[in-house]
Protein backbone atom coordinates (compact mmCIF):
# COMPACT_ATOMS: atom_id res chain seq x y z
CA UNK A 1 0.00 0.00 0.00
CA UNK A 2 1.26 3.46 -0.84
CA UNK A 3 1.69 5.71 2.20
CA UNK A 4 2.22 9.45 2.37
CA UNK A 5 4.19 11.60 4.78
CA UNK A 6 1.49 13.80 6.24
CA UNK A 7 3.00 16.91 7.75
CA UNK A 8 1.00 19.33 9.88
CA UNK A 9 1.96 22.86 10.90
CA UNK A 10 -0.07 24.84 13.44
CA UNK A 11 0.21 28.64 13.47
CA UNK A 12 -1.04 30.26 16.67
CA UNK A 13 -2.10 33.87 16.17
CA UNK A 14 -3.57 35.28 12.96
CA UNK A 15 -2.66 38.94 13.26
CA UNK A 16 -0.44 40.62 10.69
CA UNK A 17 2.59 38.44 11.47
CA UNK A 18 0.67 35.18 11.86
CA UNK A 19 -1.27 35.78 8.66
CA UNK A 20 1.92 36.56 6.73
CA UNK A 21 3.62 33.44 8.14
CA UNK A 22 0.64 31.29 7.15
CA UNK A 23 0.62 32.79 3.67
CA UNK A 24 4.35 32.15 3.17
CA UNK A 25 3.96 28.52 4.25
CA UNK A 26 1.05 28.02 1.83
CA UNK A 27 2.73 29.87 -1.04
CA UNK A 28 5.78 27.64 -0.71
CA UNK A 29 3.75 24.46 -0.24
CA UNK A 30 5.76 23.42 2.80
CA UNK A 31 3.30 21.02 4.45
CA UNK A 32 0.25 18.87 3.80
CA UNK A 33 -1.94 20.60 6.35
CA UNK A 34 -1.90 24.07 7.88
CA UNK A 35 -4.03 24.66 10.97
CA UNK A 36 -4.74 28.18 12.23
CA UNK A 37 -5.55 28.86 15.89
CA UNK A 38 -6.76 32.17 17.26
CA UNK A 39 -8.39 33.41 20.47
CA UNK A 40 -11.17 34.63 18.17
CA UNK A 41 -11.98 31.51 16.09
CA UNK A 42 -13.82 33.49 13.43
CA UNK A 43 -10.60 35.30 12.52
CA UNK A 44 -8.79 32.00 12.00
CA UNK A 45 -11.73 30.73 9.95
CA UNK A 46 -11.72 33.82 7.77
CA UNK A 47 -7.98 33.64 7.16
CA UNK A 48 -8.20 29.93 6.31
CA UNK A 49 -10.90 30.65 3.73
CA UNK A 50 -8.96 33.58 2.27
CA UNK A 51 -5.77 31.54 1.88
CA UNK A 52 -7.61 28.53 0.46
CA UNK A 53 -9.29 30.65 -2.22
CA UNK A 54 -6.03 30.86 -4.16
CA UNK A 55 -5.37 27.10 -4.16
CA UNK A 56 -5.89 26.68 -7.91
CA UNK A 57 -2.93 28.93 -8.63
CA UNK A 58 -0.42 27.47 -6.17
CA UNK A 59 2.31 24.99 -6.95
CA UNK A 60 1.18 22.48 -4.31
CA UNK A 61 -2.17 21.91 -2.67
CA UNK A 62 -2.18 22.49 1.10
CA UNK A 63 -5.21 21.74 3.27
CA UNK A 64 -5.91 24.92 5.27
CA UNK A 65 -8.36 25.10 8.13
CA UNK A 66 -9.10 26.74 11.45
CA UNK A 67 -8.56 24.47 14.43
CA UNK A 68 -8.08 24.19 18.16
CA UNK A 69 -5.53 23.13 20.71
CA UNK A 70 -6.25 19.45 20.11
CA UNK A 71 -4.68 19.85 16.67
CA UNK A 72 -1.30 20.51 18.27
CA UNK A 73 -1.09 16.91 19.47
CA UNK A 74 -0.22 15.51 16.05
CA UNK A 75 1.53 18.61 14.69
CA UNK A 76 5.09 18.40 13.47
CA UNK A 77 5.67 22.11 14.03
CA UNK A 78 3.81 24.72 16.08
CA UNK A 79 4.59 28.38 15.41
CA UNK A 80 3.54 30.91 18.08
CA UNK A 81 3.12 34.44 16.71
CA UNK A 82 0.52 35.80 19.14
CA UNK A 83 1.34 38.87 21.19
CA UNK A 84 0.24 42.38 22.11
CA UNK A 85 -0.08 44.99 19.43
CA UNK A 86 3.14 47.06 19.55
CA UNK A 87 2.76 50.56 20.93
CA UNK A 88 4.60 53.48 19.29
CA UNK A 89 8.03 53.99 20.85
CA UNK A 90 7.83 50.85 22.99
CA UNK A 91 10.71 48.36 22.79
CA UNK A 92 10.33 44.59 22.58
CA UNK A 93 11.44 44.25 26.20
CA UNK A 94 8.90 46.84 27.35
CA UNK A 95 6.19 44.63 25.84
CA UNK A 96 7.21 41.71 28.06
CA UNK A 97 4.48 42.03 30.71
CA UNK A 98 1.66 42.17 28.19
CA UNK A 99 3.29 39.46 26.07
CA UNK A 100 3.63 36.95 28.90
CA UNK A 101 -0.06 37.39 29.80
CA UNK A 102 -0.97 36.33 26.26
CA UNK A 103 1.68 33.68 25.62
CA UNK A 104 1.64 31.78 28.92
CA UNK A 105 -1.93 30.40 28.51
CA UNK A 106 -1.08 29.45 24.91
CA UNK A 107 1.96 27.48 26.03
CA UNK A 108 -0.10 25.69 28.68
CA UNK A 109 -2.62 24.65 26.03
CA UNK A 110 0.14 23.41 23.73
CA UNK A 111 1.74 21.43 26.55
CA UNK A 112 -1.56 19.93 27.68
CA UNK A 113 -2.41 18.85 24.13
CA UNK A 114 0.40 16.29 24.27
CA UNK A 115 2.41 18.09 21.59
CA UNK A 116 5.85 16.55 21.01
CA UNK A 117 6.98 18.29 17.84
CA UNK A 118 9.14 21.36 17.31
CA UNK A 119 8.00 24.67 18.79
CA UNK A 120 9.06 27.90 17.09
CA UNK A 121 8.55 31.09 19.08
CA UNK A 122 8.12 34.29 17.07
CA UNK A 123 6.38 36.47 19.68
CA UNK A 124 8.55 39.23 21.14
CA UNK A 125 10.64 39.60 23.18
CA UNK A 126 11.52 36.35 21.47
CA UNK A 127 14.60 35.35 23.51
CA UNK A 128 12.84 35.69 26.86
CA UNK A 129 9.66 34.03 25.61
CA UNK A 130 11.64 31.16 24.05
CA UNK A 131 13.30 30.49 27.40
CA UNK A 132 9.90 30.69 29.09
CA UNK A 133 8.37 28.33 26.49
CA UNK A 134 11.11 25.77 27.04
CA UNK A 135 10.53 25.87 30.78
CA UNK A 136 6.72 25.93 30.53
CA UNK A 137 6.28 23.08 28.02
CA UNK A 138 9.00 20.78 29.34
CA UNK A 139 10.02 19.91 25.77
CA UNK A 140 13.63 18.87 25.11
CA UNK A 141 15.94 21.78 24.30
CA UNK A 142 16.31 20.68 20.66
CA UNK A 143 12.55 21.07 20.14
CA UNK A 144 12.14 24.68 21.31
CA UNK A 145 13.74 27.72 19.70
CA UNK A 146 12.94 31.28 18.70
CA UNK A 147 13.21 32.93 15.31
CA UNK A 148 15.76 35.18 17.02
CA UNK A 149 18.45 36.78 14.87
CA UNK A 150 17.65 34.76 11.75
CA UNK A 151 15.70 37.78 10.51
CA UNK A 152 18.44 40.18 11.62
CA UNK A 153 21.01 38.09 9.76
CA UNK A 154 18.93 38.35 6.60
CA UNK A 155 18.60 42.10 7.17
CA UNK A 156 22.37 42.48 7.51
CA UNK A 157 22.92 40.59 4.25
CA UNK A 158 20.21 42.64 2.53
CA UNK A 159 21.88 45.89 3.58
CA UNK A 160 25.25 44.68 2.31
CA UNK A 161 23.58 43.65 -0.95
CA UNK A 162 21.93 47.06 -1.29
CA UNK A 163 25.26 48.76 -0.56
CA UNK A 164 27.33 46.72 -3.02
CA UNK A 165 24.52 46.14 -5.56
CA UNK A 166 25.36 42.43 -5.45
CA UNK A 167 23.34 39.39 -4.42
CA UNK A 168 23.00 39.43 -0.59
CA UNK A 169 23.23 35.64 -0.62
CA UNK A 170 26.93 36.06 -1.38
CA UNK A 171 27.42 37.16 2.23
CA UNK A 172 28.44 34.48 4.72
CA UNK A 173 27.97 35.52 8.33
CA UNK A 174 25.50 35.97 11.16
CA UNK A 175 23.99 38.42 13.60
CA UNK A 176 24.14 36.92 17.09
CA UNK A 177 22.99 37.59 20.64
CA UNK A 178 19.65 39.13 21.56
CA UNK A 179 16.99 39.91 18.96
CA UNK A 180 17.03 43.49 20.17
CA UNK A 181 19.23 46.43 21.03
CA UNK A 182 22.21 44.36 22.22
CA UNK A 183 22.46 42.21 19.10
CA UNK A 184 25.67 42.55 17.11
CA UNK A 185 27.59 41.37 14.07
CA UNK A 186 30.85 39.51 14.82
CA UNK A 187 32.62 41.00 11.81
CA UNK A 188 35.64 38.77 12.30
CA UNK A 189 33.45 35.91 11.00
CA UNK A 190 31.71 37.66 8.05
CA UNK A 191 33.02 36.94 4.55
CA UNK A 192 32.06 38.20 1.09
CA UNK A 193 33.28 37.02 -2.32
CA UNK A 194 36.14 34.97 -0.91
CA UNK A 195 37.48 37.46 1.67
CA UNK A 196 36.43 39.04 4.93
CA UNK A 197 33.83 41.76 4.41
CA UNK A 198 36.01 44.17 6.38
CA UNK A 199 38.81 43.55 3.86
CA UNK A 200 36.39 43.90 0.96
CA UNK A 201 35.35 47.33 2.20
CA UNK A 202 38.97 48.36 2.68
CA UNK A 203 39.91 47.20 -0.81
CA UNK A 204 37.02 49.18 -2.34
CA UNK A 205 37.01 52.26 -0.13
CA UNK A 206 36.62 54.67 -3.05
CA UNK A 207 33.47 52.87 -4.21
CA UNK A 208 31.76 53.02 -0.82
CA UNK A 209 32.63 56.36 0.79
CA UNK A 210 31.17 56.70 4.25
CA UNK A 211 30.20 53.03 4.54
CA UNK A 212 31.43 51.48 7.79
CA UNK A 213 30.97 48.20 9.61
CA UNK A 214 29.49 50.08 12.57
CA UNK A 215 27.07 51.87 10.28
CA UNK A 216 25.84 48.63 8.69
CA UNK A 217 25.43 47.06 12.13
CA UNK A 218 23.41 50.01 13.42
CA UNK A 219 21.24 50.02 10.30
CA UNK A 220 20.60 46.31 10.81
CA UNK A 221 19.66 46.90 14.43
CA UNK A 222 17.28 49.75 13.58
CA UNK A 223 15.73 48.33 10.42
CA UNK A 224 12.71 46.83 12.17
CA UNK A 225 11.96 50.13 13.92
CA UNK A 226 12.37 51.99 10.64
CA UNK A 227 9.86 49.68 8.95
CA UNK A 228 7.41 50.14 11.82
CA UNK A 229 7.76 53.90 11.48
CA UNK A 230 7.06 53.75 7.76
CA UNK A 231 4.23 51.21 7.60
CA UNK A 232 3.18 50.53 11.17
CA UNK A 233 4.76 47.12 11.62
CA UNK A 234 6.84 44.32 10.16
CA UNK A 235 5.40 41.12 8.71
CA UNK A 236 6.80 39.93 5.39
CA UNK A 237 10.46 39.65 6.36
CA UNK A 238 9.69 37.60 9.46
CA UNK A 239 7.19 35.52 7.48
CA UNK A 240 9.83 34.56 4.90
CA UNK A 241 12.24 33.81 7.74
CA UNK A 242 9.84 31.55 9.63
CA UNK A 243 8.82 29.76 6.45
CA UNK A 244 12.51 29.08 5.82
CA UNK A 245 12.88 27.62 9.33
CA UNK A 246 9.81 25.43 8.84
CA UNK A 247 11.19 24.21 5.51
CA UNK A 248 14.53 23.26 7.10
CA UNK A 249 12.66 21.17 9.67
CA UNK A 250 10.02 19.48 7.51
CA UNK A 251 12.38 18.85 4.60
CA UNK A 252 15.26 17.85 6.89
CA UNK A 253 17.60 20.29 5.14
CA UNK A 254 20.17 20.61 7.95
CA UNK A 255 20.85 24.24 7.25
CA UNK A 256 22.82 26.51 9.57
CA UNK A 257 20.91 29.51 10.88
CA UNK A 258 21.18 31.99 13.75
CA UNK A 259 18.17 31.23 15.95
CA UNK A 260 17.48 31.79 19.62
CA UNK A 261 18.36 28.58 21.39
CA UNK A 262 19.39 27.40 24.84
CA UNK A 263 23.01 28.27 25.59
CA UNK A 264 24.23 25.98 28.35
CA UNK A 265 28.01 25.81 28.50
CA UNK A 266 28.80 25.32 24.81
CA UNK A 267 32.32 26.11 23.59
CA UNK A 268 33.93 29.35 24.71
CA UNK A 269 30.66 31.22 25.14
CA UNK A 270 30.58 30.50 28.87
CA UNK A 271 26.87 31.14 29.32
CA UNK A 272 24.19 28.92 30.87
CA UNK A 273 20.40 28.81 31.07
CA UNK A 274 19.79 31.62 28.60
CA UNK A 275 18.32 31.74 25.09
CA UNK A 276 20.37 33.72 22.57
CA UNK A 277 21.00 33.51 18.86
CA UNK A 278 24.01 31.62 17.58
CA UNK A 279 24.42 29.70 14.32
CA UNK A 280 23.19 26.13 14.80
CA UNK A 281 22.34 23.21 12.54
CA UNK A 282 18.58 22.86 12.01
CA UNK A 283 16.87 19.75 10.66
CA UNK A 284 13.99 17.36 11.26
CA UNK A 285 15.09 16.78 14.83
CA UNK A 286 15.20 20.50 15.63
CA UNK A 287 18.26 22.34 16.92
CA UNK A 288 21.46 20.36 16.46
CA UNK A 289 25.15 21.20 16.68
CA UNK A 290 26.45 24.67 17.45
CA UNK A 291 28.91 26.38 15.13
CA UNK A 292 31.89 27.58 17.15
CA UNK A 293 32.63 31.09 15.85
CA UNK A 294 35.86 31.64 17.83
CA UNK A 295 34.83 35.17 18.72
CA UNK A 296 37.41 37.85 19.40
CA UNK A 297 37.77 39.17 22.95
CA UNK A 298 35.66 42.24 22.23
CA UNK A 299 32.98 40.18 20.48
CA UNK A 300 32.83 37.73 23.37
CA UNK A 301 32.38 40.63 25.80
CA UNK A 302 29.49 41.92 23.71
CA UNK A 303 27.94 38.45 23.73
CA UNK A 304 28.11 38.36 27.53
CA UNK A 305 26.46 41.79 27.73
CA UNK A 306 23.67 40.59 25.47
CA UNK A 307 23.22 37.50 27.65
CA UNK A 308 22.94 39.70 30.75
CA UNK A 309 20.14 41.73 29.15
CA UNK A 310 18.11 38.64 28.31
CA UNK A 311 18.80 36.91 31.63
CA UNK A 312 17.72 39.98 33.62
CA UNK A 313 14.37 40.00 31.82
CA UNK A 314 13.91 36.26 32.26
CA UNK A 315 14.10 36.87 36.01
CA UNK A 316 11.13 39.23 35.71
CA UNK A 317 8.87 36.39 34.51
CA UNK A 318 10.45 33.45 36.35
CA UNK A 319 7.83 33.68 39.10
CA UNK A 320 5.17 32.79 36.52
CA UNK A 321 6.60 29.30 36.12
Amino acid sequence: MVTANRSRVVVVGTGSVGAAVASAIVQQGLCNELVLVNHHPEKAEGLAMDLADGSEFLGRFVTIRAGGWEDCRRADVVVVTAGPKPKPGETRMQELGAAIDIVDPILRHIRDSGFNGILIMVSNPVDVLSWFAWRRTGLPRAQVFGSGAALDTSRMKTIIGETTRLDPRLVSGYVIGEHGDSQFVPWSTVSFIGKSFAQYLEDNRSRYPGVTLAGIEEETRRRGLDIKGLRGGTSYGIAATVAGLVRMILWNERGVVSVSTLIDGEYEYGERDVFLSLPVALDGDGVGDFVDLHLSGDELARFHRSAAVVRDHCRLVADRL
